[in-house]
């Protein structure tokens, strides 16, 4: 029997942990783990342009499946590279696993001249919830452990493992079996935080339920329209719980920021909020209409009264916690009745944008409920926040929190792979497409069925949103020169179209959806965005 090699034993644990597709890019530092993925043939490997975009699509492949995505690169610059996207994860609470070459053992910590020598650790350390460097070949199976056992347990966000080239390619005699770590127990729930909630809200007239990515992370969508229908009340949600629950449900009033939460918002007397953080961009720069009486659900114990104050918090999972306070609360809770929503939910579900936006009516009106949707940090994806209507789970996403440029259409690549077939859209501004557009090369590697949309208005829209409203119009390299984006798909081989109107748009839609593989449609069109927003934004288009 041949010696197994580190990377063998690496990529045996990785199997035994579930690992069924790895993103990234080969270098000098981490091409046995790579021999070894191809011997093995157990893992399927994805290969990317860039670093960075490996890493959105491990964040995009995390977020459709609930699983944990894996990218691969090697030392020094294939590592730092992936730092954007690791930032991002952590951000979101993304659980993804960044696997990085490394200098061989003897030289780390040392700085003695070796290329690709960097202090790793101390670089990502902040944007992971584990991180570690192999410093012996039989620790693999244990360090591989830790590195799950952290996204997996509590609140999901990324981990990294750096391994040096020498223990890669040399013996190891490690048994890959998993470390025998404490069996995940059924969650707790404080049952005196369970009961002082329960009597907010019993005591609530027109309660409110806000879901984040908590909620979504723990499947907690039941849970949560079971206590929205025993309170009587409505339900929001931040951008990571887009479609927890079905935007088309009389429960539902859709993200935070729509319109018709806005509405709702203003007579609301008591929210549950659970696993959400509160962030500044989806409280409008804290402006949002929190009431005074707020119950915060949190897996998390620093995020409870963190940005606004409660009047109970339960350090719980979400989905328990749910479960528990529907138990707690009387039959019967004191708040309906005339005093109660009434007519006013309904008027709140009636509330929308004064100007409706065709690119995305047009698209919802040909898209099947349950392909995901991707958007990028630019003036359409602003508005799919709020309008876009979500009809399932894990089916809108947005980098919400650390809000990277150019981070759609790599993420939906790696969607697209996840889901083996399905098909997936990435909707971005010129501006942020053109930070990626080497990955339409993978997609037509693989012959993914993604559809990339790219709403060409030739200008970094937000930005000049700021320099026109902030700085009396004084604007500074925001306008964009662009490539013709039809021809520079079809010089990689994918289709495309250039759509100026509903009929030419859903058409090519249709036609993508059809044909499968990769499409990219590009919507050129003026400057039009500024004055409609209902809300600007300060981020990067």
């Amino acid at each position: 029997m041949a010696t197994k090699t580190g990377a063998d034993v690496l990529v045996d644990c990785l199997g035994r942990w579930g690992v069924r597709r790895l993103f990234g890019m080969p270098g000098s530092h981490s091409t046995s783990i790579y021999d070894a993925l191809a011997r093995a043939g157990t893992i399927r490997t994805y290969l990317f342009r860039n670093e960075q975009a490996a890493a959105f699509a491990a964040d995009g492949a995390a977020r459709v499946t609930g699983e944990p995505g894996v990218v691969c690169t090697t030392a020094g610059p294939g590592a730092t590279n992936a730092l954007t996207g690791v930032a991002e994860c952590w951000a979101d609470s993304i659980p993804i696993l960044l696997i990085a070459g490394q200098v061989n053992a003897e030289a780390l910590d040392r700085e003695c001249g070796n290329y690709h020598e960097i202090d790793l650790e101390g670089i990502f350390r902040p944007v992971t919830k584990w991180c570690g460097t192999l410093r012996r070949a039989d620790q693999i199976p244990a360090l591989v452990g830790r590195a799950f056992e952290a996204m997996t347990r509590g609140r999901p966000r990324p981990s990294a493992l750096f391994l040096p080239q020498d223990l890669m390619r040399g013996p190891c005699s490690a048994d890959a079996s998993i470390p025998a770590f404490p069996p995940p127990t059924e969650p707790t729930v404080p049952a005196d935080a369970i009961a002082r909630a329960a009597a907010v809200l019993a005591d609530a007239r027109r309660p409110i339920l806000l879901a984040g990515g908590g909620a979504l992370w723990s499947s907690a969508a039941g849970s949560i329209a079971d206590l929205a229908r025993r309170l009587d009340a409505p339900v929001i949600t931040t951008l990571n719980a887009k479609g927890l629950i079905d935007e088309r449900s009389p429960q539902s009033l859709g993200h935070a920021r729509s319109a018709r939460a806005r509405a709702a918002l203003e007579h609301a007397d008591v929210m549950l909020a659970v696993g959400c953080r509160f962030t500044e961009v989806l409280t409008d720069w804290r402006r949002m209409k929190v009431p005074d009486r707020l119950v915060q659900v949190d897996l998390d114990p620093e995020q409870i009264g963190m940005n606004f104050p409660v009047v109970a918090g339960i350090v719980a999972d979400a989905d328990a916690a749910c479960r528990a306070l529907i138990e707690a609360l009387p039959p019967s809770p004191a708040h309906r009745g005339e005093a109660g929503w009434g007519a006013l939910w309904e008027q709140a579900r009636a509330a929308r944008h004064p100007r409706p936006e065709w690119l995305i009516e047009s698209l919802r009106s040909v898209l099947p409920d349950d392909v995901p949707v991707f958007t990028d940090a630019c003036e359409i994806g602003y508005r799919m926040q709020a309008d876009w209507p979500s009809h399932a789970p894990r089916a809108f996403f947005y980098p919400s929190n650390y809000i990277t440029l150019g981070w759609a259409f790599p993420a939906a690549v790696g969607a697209a792979a996840a889901l083996e077939g399905r098909p997936v859209v990435s909707v971005s501004g010129d501006g942020g497409f053109a930070m990626s557009t080497q990955e339409l090369a993978t997609a037509v590697r693989y012959n993914l069925p993604l559809i990339a949309i790219v709403h060409n208005d030739s200008t970094l829209g937000a930005i000049k949103n700021i320099q026109d409203r902030a700085h009396e119009g004084r604007y500074l390299d925001t306008e964009l020169n662009n490539p013709d984006f039809p021809a520079l798909a079809a010089a990689y081989g994918v289709p495309a179209h250039r759509a100026h109107d509903s009929a030419e748009f859903t058409a090519a839609v249709r036609e993508a959806l059809d044909r499968g593989g990769p499409t990219l449609i590009e919507v050129p069109d003026r400057w039009r965005f500024l004055r409609d927003l209902a809300n600007p934004v300060g981020p990067r288009k």
